[in-house]
């Protein structure tokens, strides 16, 4: 079986060919033999289709933004058949919804397959974290880089990479050899969490983490702790008491587990393959192949226009009124 990714992201993260599970996932622009299509957030920037090679019924879009930044459109999400999404189905709705954990691409700099190997870190330092300077107000990145900079100044051994920051070629150099990480998501929403959780796990580093609220509901509690991003002092008691007690050594089974998870079931390509089971176990008739367009070719409907508008006002009034609303 061959599943073509199509994405605007141009990426190492996004690799031209992965086989998991003995499935191909392929970039390759010029494929045109595969069985599913599956669109990373977006078609590549300036195309305004793509004509499919496989049955419309065939198609996945997994979103990639908190709800709170962006929910693609209906006119947009109706075109395929499956939507892989950590939005809540009171703000994205569709036909044939999946709740994704994630929908994760790692970031280590290590491959899927050299991870899956299970490599042996040596843990010579203690606690890192990487993030840029960004600083806007609307989601977590004001209080994360002020939480940031207090443990900067005030937690010795700590180090503070990222762009604007420390230059790193591969994010797994803060990772590796590192006990601990602070992993501090730009938007805190249940079901929703990112390569900032995954990476460090991925890394087996014990993320002192603040984000998804839910998620003791999919990973081993004692595989991460949870930090206040808006109160710093706390947050340094909490890592220093960690670190003091040494709970990544009493705490390294429940992570060796949530690696394994992470691995195993909640990347990209498992989630995707756990969709495609569940078409195949249906027997459905499918229809032929046909066209995705891309969601500003879209906007050029006036009524897709109307919808859209509609459907950020709803989204709005739901998230205001705490339904599905991100924390």
């Amino acid at each position: 079986m061959i599943v073509k990714i199509i994405s605007s992201w141009k990426t190492k993260f996004l690799p031209e060919r992965t086989v998991w599970q003995g499935v191909e996932f392929t970039r390759d622009e010029n494929c045109r033999e595969y069985d599913w299509a599956v669109v990373y957030d977006e078609l590549p920037r300036g195309v305004d289709k793509v004509e499919l090679a496989c049955s419309l019924d065939r198609t996945i879009l997994v979103t990639q933004e908190p709800q709170l930044i962006k929910v693609p459109s209906p006119a947009y999400t109706r075109q395929f058949n499956y939507v892989l999404t950590t939005c809540d189905p009171q703000v994205l709705r569709h036909r044939h919804y999946r709740r994704g954990c994630g929908c994760l691409v790692q970031m280590t700099g290590h491959t899927m397959e050299e991870l899956a190997e299970y490599p042996q870190f040596e843990k010579t330092e203690m606690v890192s974290n990487v993030c840029s300077r960004k600083l806007m107000k609307h989601t977590n990145h004001f209080k994360r880089h002020r939480l940031l900079e207090y443990l900067h100044a005030n937690l010795p051994g700590f180090v503070w990479k990222g762009q604007g920051i420390c230059e790193i070629t591969r994010k797994c150099e803060a990772l590796d050899a590192f006990r601990y990480h602070v992993a501090v998501e730009n938007t805190i929403q249940p079901y929703h969490w990112t390569e900032k959780l995954a990476d460090p796990i991925l890394c087996l580093c014990l993320p002192f983490y603040a984000g998804d609220p839910k998620l003791e509901q999919v990973l081993p509690p004692e595989s991460f702790i949870r930090i206040p991003v808006d109160d710093p002092p706390e947050a340094l008691r909490i890592i220093q008491a960690a670190m003091e007690s040494d709970e990544y050594t009493r705490r390294l089974p429940a992570l060796v587990e949530a690696r394994r998870l992470v691995i195993e079931r909640y990347n990209l390509y498992s989630q995707v393959l756990q969709v495609v089971a569940e078409h195949e176990a249906a027997g459905a008739p499918e229809r032929p192949a046909g066209c995705i367009y891309n969601r500003h070719y879209l906007r050029r409907n006036p009524v897709n226009l109307l919808e859209e508008g509609w459907n950020n006002l709803r989204r709005r009034l739901i998230l205001r009124g705490g339904g599905g609303a991100a924390q």
